[in-house]
């Protein structure tokens, strides 16, 4: 079986027509812009208060709260919880939480933010919901 090469006969050949109408984009120009906005240094400076805090402080702040009725019981019973002896953080590392004392300083917030990330990563809503009030709440004290 010969295979032929498809031409048209007889009529004019196809001529594809070049145009110079596009501008040269440079590959600075595609990479995505880093969003800085008012809003997200404000919670950036909101979290920055949690990122230091005792578990004893931050229990008082719950109760506090919960009783002002600035916040839900979930997020308070999320506040309130004692962490788990260890936990993962945003590399896949586990970090061992047992040397955690009532009066040890701890960055609840990183923390929490990396529980927000993975919950939402495996698709546990619930867990990320609980996080996202839990987030919301620093935004809002400080």
């Amino acid at each position: 079986m010969e295979v032929f090469p498809i031409r048209p006969i007889g009529g004019p050949s196809l001529k594809v027509k070049e145009s110079n109408l596009q501008q040269e984009v440079s590959l600075s120009e595609l990479s995505p812009k880093p969003m800085v906005s008012r809003e997200r240094e404000t919670f950036e400076e909101a979290l920055s208060v949690f990122a230091s805090m005792t578990p004893r402080r931050l229990r008082e702040i719950a109760v506090e709260s919960f009783d002002r009725a600035e916040i839900d019981e979930d997020t308070y019973r999320e506040l309130s919880t004692e962490l788990p002896l260890q936990a993962v953080d945003r590399h896949g590392n586990v970090a061992d939480l047992s040397n955690l004392t009532d009066n040890t300083e701890f960055d609840y917030a990183e923390y929490y933010r990396t529980q927000h990330a993975l919950a939402e990563m495996i698709g546990n809503l619930d867990n990320a919901d609980a996080y996202a009030k839990v987030l919301d709440f620093f935004d809002r004290t400080s």
